[in-house]
């Protein structure tokens, strides 16, 4: 494992994940493999920190969302359910359901999704 990933190896990952090159599962190895231990988005945005050891990276913002006051826990788990979605439609959808952020434990595999005030739940990735 190379803990020391560079700004452009980062972007190489990202842009392939991006492009359907690899997948989700593989994202994931990949960002481990060189030392990216975890990630957290932020809703509204579409904004990902990406945090290593050693290193931490931001994504540029790709969405402009409004995060409902309503916390809707049954709209959270159906839009996990449909994980397939598209990315920022995904976004959308636990924006709609009152998610601010989620945070992705990479080795340890879960999620855990932070509500507009305070709630959290927590999924386990199945890959």
């Amino acid at each position: 494992m190379n803990d020391k990933i560079t700004e452009s190896e980062f972007q190489e990952i990202i842009r392939r994940r991006s492009n359907g090159v690899i997948d989700f599962p593989q994202f994931l190895d990949e960002l481990v493999q060189r030392g990216i231990n975890e990630y957290e988005i932020e809703v509204a945005t579409g904004q990902a920190t990406y945090k290593g050891v050693y290193s931490e990276f931001k994504t540029d913002s790709q969405a402009n969302l409004i995060i409902s006051v309503n916390f809707n826990k049954n709209k959270v788990l159906e839009a996990i359910t449909n994980i397939s979605l598209p990315f920022l439609d995904f976004l959308q959808e636990i924006a709609e359901a009152g998610i601010v952020t989620y945070r992705v434990f990479i080795q340890e595999k879960k999620v855990i999704y932070l509500g507009i005030r305070g709630e959290e739940i927590e999924e386990q990735l199945r890959i």
